[in-house]
């Protein structure tokens, strides 16, 4: 049992962790998906690098831990320092959750050294909410400005997020990005508000979107250099002997770099 650490990736993407995991195993080229994995096999992580990025975006970890109590915790915390230590060396200077509030994965990550950032309401619809965008611009006259809303489209819906301040009536420009789908689309959209005012939450609602989540982005930011646990550190881990493997190189054990900067 695992946790998805993105939402949009899980409502919307064709994304499964074993066939990511997979993927980008045997096609490196094909994905930005990382898969990482300790010596056993005992933790799963798996996150988002596009090439020239200074971010990773978290996506999955299993197992998910049953309690938050430090024993429980501490593998993972184990395994995060190790994360941090190669995101430094890769030019990632922040790894980034996007989840939805509940009870756990939030409470998880902040004792993991995340920090919450911001807060966004998401709202969602069936695919009648373009059916109904394009009767919304029945009839109007396009603008020469661009939208200030987002588009995502997924394999399994479409994630539409506000990017900036609105310049006119916010129905018309969320209907203007929602017609961009086309009139054959038929998979759920999900809208993520950034400035929820009056204005935009009516618009939404004439579109037949409802409130669904509230979701947290959380950060743990990247320090250069990191420097390296000691021997003593490490032994008092859960593992002292895991070993992080990267499809596109292996890493030496945390241990046995421990070691070589004595």
């Amino acid at each position: 049992m695992g946790l998805c650490l993105d939402e949009r990736a899980a409502r919307v993407d064709r994304f499964r962790p074993i066939e990511a995991a997979t993927v980008s195993m045997f096609f490196p080229d094909l994905t930005s998906v990382l898969t990482l994995s300790d010596r056993s096999g005992s933790y799963f992580l798996q996150l988002s690098h596009p090439r020239g990025e200074d971010e990773g975006r978290l996506l999955f970890m299993a197992p998910a831990p049953v309690t938050l109590d430090p024993e429980t915790v501490a593998g993972w915390e184990m395994v995060f320092r190790a994360v941090t230590e190669w995101a430094a060396a890769h030019g990632i200077r922040r790894l980034v959750a996007e989840v939805a509030l509940d009870e756990r994965r939030p409470a998880l990550l902040h004792r993991l050294g995340f920090e919450r950032t911001r807060c966004y309401t998401v709202w969602s619809g069936s695919a009648l909410v373009v059916e109904h965008a394009f009767r919304a611009l029945a009839g109007r006259e396009p603008t020469i400005y661009a939208s200030s809303w987002a588009l995502y489209r997924g394999a399994r819906g479409a994630w539409v997020e506000e990017i900036r301040s609105m310049h006119g009536d916010p129905l018309w420009e969320l209907a203007r990005t929602l017609a961009d789908l086309g009139p054959r689309w038929r998979h759920p959209v999900y809208v993520q508000v950034r400035r929820e005012t009056p204005e935009v939450a009516e618009a939404l609602r004439a579109l037949g979107f409802h409130p669904a989540f509230i979701l947290w982005r959380v950060v743990r930011w990247i320090a250069v250099p990191l420097r390296l646990p000691s021997v003593e550190e490490v032994e008092a881990g859960v593992s002292a002997s895991l070993a992080f493997y990267f499809h596109q190189g292996v890493r030496l054990s945390i241990r046995e770099r421990a070691m070589g900067s004595g």
